[in-house]
């Protein structure tokens, strides 16, 4: 990520409901222009130690079959009739699936991974890909979670002395 913009910010988080009134205020943040939210990912693990992962943006290797496979259909139908319907069909829910395991356009799956092993029972993570990120409106919505923790993130030493600050309160 050395030239891409995009900064990962994982807030750790004593209930799922923090975690998702965290994920509805950056939401916001976006709709008013003060961050660029990409991708967020919720990573929880219950008192018993399983974890649960929700993505909200990657789309799974079946949802990219079955798209592709809806595309290539329709345009090979209307190009080269029903055979072109079958042929097209095949091919493009083969790629669609293919390029769903290859591109991983949010949140990093190595991330995801090592935040299943670092969660602590009881807890929710978020992470968030952000950018074009205003530090004082993130800082400003952040005060109304405190005691949420910054797990892991690279932005700015700055940025993050600043958020630390607001999320004690």
């Amino acid at each position: 990520m050395n030239n891409d913009p995009r900064k990962l910010i994982v807030l750790g988080f004593d209930s799922p409901l923090k975690a998702q009134e965290a994920l509805m205020a950056a939401t916001r943040l976006m709709t008013e222009g003060e961050i660029m939210l990409h991708d967020a990912v919720f990573v929880s693990k219950d008192v018993h130690g399983e974890t649960h992962v929700k993505e909200t943006t990657d789309v799974t290797p079946g949802e990219a079959a079955l798209d592709g496979a809806f595309w290539g259909l329709l345009f090979g139908t209307l190009l080269a009739g029903p055979v072109g319907a079958i042929v097209g069909g095949a091919l493009t829910a083969g790629t669609g699936a293919l390029m769903a395991q290859v591109i991983d356009t949010g949140v990093p799956d190595e991330r995801v991974q090592e935040l299943r092993r670092i969660v602590l029972p009881g807890t929710t993570a978020l992470a968030l890909l952000v950018s074009h990120v205003h530090v004082e409106a993130l800082v400003k919505e952040l005060h109304r979670f405190a005691g949420a923790q910054i797990v892991t993130t690279d932005l700015p030493d700055a940025t993050v002395a600043a958020v630390r600050e607001a999320l004690v309160g």
